[in-house]
């Protein structure tokens, strides 16, 4: 079973290899370099996986923000909101989505089914991934999420010429 467990993972990671559209990634990243704060939002599963991408984008240097946090300022016209949902339509994110976008239209929505939230995005980013038996729910779409989210935050790595030695002074040193 584990062994079934991790082929259709490695399927689900060749896939997205095979998808990926390198210039919506470009440009993905020149909009997260160009915003003055970024606001990452996802609900359940996914909210986790938007929480670990607004860290990374901290550790980089960005003020990066999880929507729902206390210490997260307004949100502002000048700023990115970046959405991460599965099915493109859990309610929660299309509030979100709704009111952010009458502030500006700086929003990228990163799904796996194109859903209602795609409709509020300028930018739209797809993750093609079927589901499987051994794999529940949404988890195919939250582990290619991560895995292609970390990959941005490489990108992003290798632009600013930062190595690990800059970015784990952002690390937190208290714990």
């Amino acid at each position: 079973m584990l062994v079934k467990f991790l082929d259709k993972v490695e399927n689900h990671i060749g896939s997205v290899k095979k998808n990926i559209d390198f210039e919506r990634i470009r440009e993905f990243i020149e909009t997260i370099d160009s915003a003055r704060c970024i606001f990452v939002m996802g609900a359940g599963r996914s909210g986790f996986v938007a929480k670990a991408f607004a860290m990374r984008l901290m550790h980089l240097g960005f003020k990066s923000y999880f929507v729902g946090e206390t210490i997260a300022p307004s949100y502002e016209e000048d700023d990115l909101l970046i959405l991460i949902s599965g099915s493109g339509r859990t309610e929660s994110v299309l509030t979100v989505a709704k009111k952010a976008r009458k502030i500006n239209n700086n929003i990228v929505a990163i799904v796996c089914e194109c859903g209602d939230v795609v409709e509020f995005a300028e930018l739209t980013i797809p993750l093609e991934v079927k589901k499987s038996k051994y794999l529940p729910m949404g988890t195919t779409f939250e582990e290619t999420a991560l895995i292609f989210l970390d990959l941005v935050i490489a990108e992003i790595m290798k632009k600013l010429n930062l190595d690990e030695t800059e970015i784990i002074k952002r690390h937190c040193n208290l714990l």
